[in-house]
């Protein structure tokens, strides 16, 4: 049992901050542990099954990471931090393949309604054990002036944005709420770090070129061997881009 749910706190709109984190959970039986210094939040909200973001709720964790994006470039100059989304819930930053954060969401159903908890960790202060936000600042302080940030205005920036685009895609009228998702398409495969790159997918034995997502937040790829275009499932696969390998997960 969490923390939310003992305080009865995990209910529609609910936002729970934590200062460290010892037993975390990422994606499978993935461990995460955070000192302090890093922003660790969860956030509690419903979902309408009948909207377009109720039909793709795999959507979740791409629009948070894309949320953290737009709240790390609070200005054009934050670029240069090279701060980049890696498939299909975790936030690179610099050229070492640096993790700087994750985002974990489930969601249970009742009715016309999904129960979602969507839980986020980015390293902001803490020297340890990974890179952090504004230690990268640092390194840029001799040619950019770039202020810190405080745990407390990334929180707030982000789900200001994340709030954003979850109204935007769970609006009652369709034909705005596609606009919308085709927006958050465009923005997630420009600041993710796998635009047209090779990779090897262990359960085939062979490279393909990965050309984007599909609707759904799946992996779009295309195989060597006869030139087709398939998906890979985000809860079935990991993505180690270290060695550019994607290996089936054990269900």
């Amino acid at each position: 049992m969490t923390f939310a749910q003992s305080c009865n706190l995990s209910s529609n709109g609910a936002i729970v901050v934590a200062r460290e984190q010892s037993e975390g959970q990422g994606r499978g039986n993935n461990q995460w542990t955070s000192p302090l210094g890093c922003a660790l939040f969860n956030v509690y909200f419903d979902i309408d099954l009948q909207s377009l973001l109720g039909q793709r709720l795999s959507l979740l964790q791409l629009l948070a990471s894309v949320a953290i994006l737009q709240a790390i470039e609070r200005t054009p100059e934050y670029k240069a931090l090279n701060v980049q989304i890696k498939w299909p819930n975790d936030i690179f930053i610099g050229n070492d393949f640096a993790k700087l954060g994750g985002i974990l969401a489930t969601s249970s159903i009742s009715g016309n309604y999904a129960s979602i908890s969507l839980g986020i960790g980015v390293n902001i202060f803490n020297t340890q054990p990974s890179v952090c936000l504004n230690d990268a600042i640092d390194q840029h302080k001799s040619t950019l002036n770039l202020s810190h940030f405080t745990i407390e205005e990334f929180i707030g920036r982000t789900v200001g944005y994340f709030q954003k685009w979850v109204s935007q895609l769970s609006q009652p009228n369709i034909a705005q709420a596609t606009i919308a998702i085709n927006n958050f398409y465009q923005f997630y495969e420009s600041h993710w770090m796998h635009q047209n790159k090779e990779v090897f997918v262990d359960k085939w034995q062979e490279k393909v070129i990965i050309v984007g997502i599909d609707e759904y937040g799946f992996l779009k790829v295309r195989k060597s061997s006869d030139g087709k275009i398939v998906t890979l499932h985000t809860d079935a696969h990991s993505f180690d881009v270290r060695q550019s390998i994607i290996r089936e997960k054990a269900m």
